[in-house]
């Protein structure tokens, strides 16, 4: 069973958050975390997510058509976050990753699936807000808005995916990372030179699910105005 497949069930089992926050940009380096209270390293995608004391709150995108601003709060263990915010300019620009699976395809588990997850959130550090022994706190922001680039600047359109132009097929505002699916006339195929999104709504609910959500940057009811 797939993850889009476990959402539509009734319990779909353990939901696990991972953070990935790399600052090899800023001469820093790629840290992997989680912020569950076991004293353990999770390991997914070959990868190892070490505990740290973490809160990140704001993710939810709103249908009020303004972004999100999410906020993430880690522990300063050690002085350890400090150090990092001194020498690396507070960390703005540095690009968080979060990441969401379920607990059955983590590593090491009889259905572990490295492809399996929701659309990952891609994020930057936008600034410091807040600093202490204990917690460093950051406000992070979309690509569009750290940039400069504003969501109103899109075109509205009916039937033409945004995303195709902004970030691409793939890319972090379309978020699908699984096998070949269609190409650009939503013909089915298997080949991946040939897998291209259409950029229609069909061509989305082919990717991610007649009934689940869509990351569809369009507005197909544009097509219904009249002026």
């Amino acid at each position: 069973m797939s993850i889009t497949a476990d959402i539509q069930t009734l319990e779909p089992g353990a939901w696990v958050e991972l953070f990935e926050l790399d600052a090899s940009a800023l001469g820093a380096e790629l840290y992997r975390f989680h912020g569950y209270p076991q004293q353990s390293s999770i390991f997914w995608q070959g990868h190892e997510y070490s505990p740290w004391p973490i809160q990140a709150e704001g993710f939810e995108m709103s249908g009020q058509g303004t972004q999100p601003t999410p906020t993430l709060a880690v522990g300063n263990v050690g002085g350890f976050i400090t150090a990092l915010v001194l020498y690396f300019e507070d960390l703005v620009g540095a690009r968080l990753i979060r990441h969401r699976t379920l607990g059955k395809y983590l590593d090491g588990q009889p259905e572990a699936d490295p492809e399996e997850e929701l659309p990952p959130d891609i994020w930057y550090v936008e600034r410091k807000v807040a600093e202490s022994s204990e917690t460093v706190k950051f406000e992070l922001a979309s690509a569009l808005d750290f940039n400069g680039v504003q969501l109103p600047r899109r075109q509205i359109v009916a039937n033409v995916c945004w995303w195709l132009s902004c970030g691409g097929y793939r890319g972090p505002y379309c978020g699908y990372n699984g096998g070949p699916v269609a190409d650009a006339n939503d013909v089915i195929v298997t080949d991946a030179a040939k897998d291209k999104c259409g950029g229609r709504l069909s061509s989305c609910k082919l990717r991610f699910g007649e009934n689940n959500p869509l990351p569809y940057g369009s507005f197909p009811a544009a097509g219904l105005l009249r002026s």
